[in-house]
């Protein structure tokens, strides 16, 4: 029996795996049926996405929640399951697992934010413990800004709740914010994987290359409509007896893949292979 592989969803991720598309099938759907995984996201996820405008995004993540393809985890329900595990210990444990989110993207975080987390005591875990917890959590998010990674954060939370409940280690699926990836790789020791590497995840499990086609078609088709498009990706490569990141065209990396000339890093960078 092959062994399960736990999946992490975050919120850039999936909104943009979920537009990139090869007959009216998104890839984030392709994602969901890998073999042998398990999909969770965070509460916060679906926060996030509920916020945004794309009512079919809403709708999809909704019905994947529902259906069980993706199994949502809100604070609480980590805080619960954590306390029938170690009892009122739960409250220091999920605050060392935010206080190490938080210090993946700076040391300050954490001491900004949530530094009245650290006020809470309990020797009991009851429901209206976790729900004083749970309001003076809620309190500190409210002064984050949105565009402070707090989603990776979260996603970090959930991976190692599931590290310390499930005794499993999971990958995050994540976004193409470089520094968030080197966080989870490198500091939080979590394996990345991002848009561009499934198709090299795509090539490795078996798919053909004619079924991928339409995928990656689709993806270069988003990317050079991005704002943010430079008419070029970043790879790394060993070369005068260092690692570096280059810039390659897009457009011929699928047959890279094929070809045996890509592999993936841990961040969820590609390395070519020389």
């Amino acid at each position: 029996m092959k062994k399960v592989k736990y999946g992490i969803l975050d919120t850039d991720f999936i909104s943009k795996a979920a537009v990139i598309k090869a007959n009216k099938h998104s890839l984030a759907d392709e994602i969901l049926s890998f073999p042998n995984y398990r999909f969770f996201c965070h509460q916060y996820m679906k926060q996030e996405i509920s916020k945004s405008k794309i009512t079919a995004l809403q709708q999809w993540l909704g019905e994947k929640i529902d259906r069980g393809y993706i199994i949502c985890y809100s604070d609480k329900q980590i805080l619960l399951q954590l306390s029938r595990h170690i009892s009122h210990r739960c409250f220091s444990y999920y605050r060392s697992f935010l206080k190490k989110g938080c210090d993946m993207f700076s040391a300050s975080f954490y001491i900004n934010h949530f530094q009245a987390l650290d006020d809470f005591d309990s020797d009991i875990v009851n429901k209206e413990q976790i729900d004083a917890f749970l309001v003076i959590l809620k309190n500190c998010e409210a002064q984050i800004k949105s565009q402070q990674s707090y989603g990776e954060i979260k996603a970090f939370v959930l991976a190692q709740f599931l590290r310390f409940v499930f005794d499993a280690e999971a990958c995050v699926f994540c976004s193409d914010d470089y520094g968030a990836r080197y966080g989870f790789a490198n500091l939080g020791q979590i394996p990345c994987i991002s848009i561009l590497s499934v198709f090299l995840k795509l090539v490795f499990i078996g798919y053909p290359k004619e079924k991928i086609d339409p995928y990656f078609n689709s993806y270069i088709h988003w990317y050079t409509e991005s704002v943010n498009y430079q008419g070029y990706v970043k790879v790394w490569t060993f070369s005068s007896g260092t690692n570096r990141r280059i810039k390659v065209n897009l457009n011929p990396i699928l047959d890279d893949m094929f070809a045996g000339k890509y592999a993936a890093r841990r961040d969820g960078d590609l390395q070519k292979i020389n």
